[in-house]
């Protein structure tokens, strides 16, 4: 079996965490150069002391589940056409499409868009963060509100995620 390992790459993190009320703006990047600049920096607010879970950055709290430990059984079925495709369109798409601009993403992080099968697997660890289900934890943070998807196709998420991955 072929388990998903979660890494999140520290430009991914921070970007998806980046947006700021200026509140605190001497620690909030005003334009992507900045933001380019913070990861230049090697700022890892999980290393850096901010919690294993979530971690303030200019304002806004970026909060991650742990890793599901989720595995790919050889005898799987669930395909994106057969799984991932339809559970998206549920659950996620209505912020994470790459047609949603500004507000209409409901506060959706810029290139989390979940409406092809490469934007999901771009950030699978983030996805399997937030939303899968597996023999390491459950993770319930998304989506946000709306139709919610049940601890089953959670735990389907997490071995759709998984198979996919161990494609790669």
């Amino acid at each position: 079996m072929t388990q998903l390992r979660l890494g999140l790459p520290l430009a991914v993190l921070l970007f998806a965490g980046l947006s700021c009320d200026h509140a605190h703006e001497e620690a909030c990047p005003d334009d992507d150069h900045d933001r380019a600049a913070v990861i230049a920096a090697d700022r890892d607010p999980v290393r850096d002391g901010a919690g294993e879970h979530g971690a303030e950055s200019c304002g806004t709290e970026i909060e991650f589940g742990p890793p599901t430990a989720s595995a790919c059984p050889p005898d799987s079925t669930l395909t994106y056409e057969s799984f991932g495709k339809g559970f998206m369109e549920s659950y996620c798409t209505r912020c994470h499409s790459s047609t949603l601009t500004g507000d209409a993403r409901n506060g959706a992080s810029l290139y989390h868009d979940f409406d092809s099968l490469d934007g999901v697997l771009a950030v699978a660890d983030h996805v399997d963060a937030k939303a899968a289900a597996g023999p390491g934890a459950t993770n319930e943070l998304m989506p946000i509100g709306g139709p919610t998807p049940t601890v089953e196709e959670r735990k389907q998420l997490g071995e759709w995620l998984a198979c996919e991955l161990a494609k790669m």
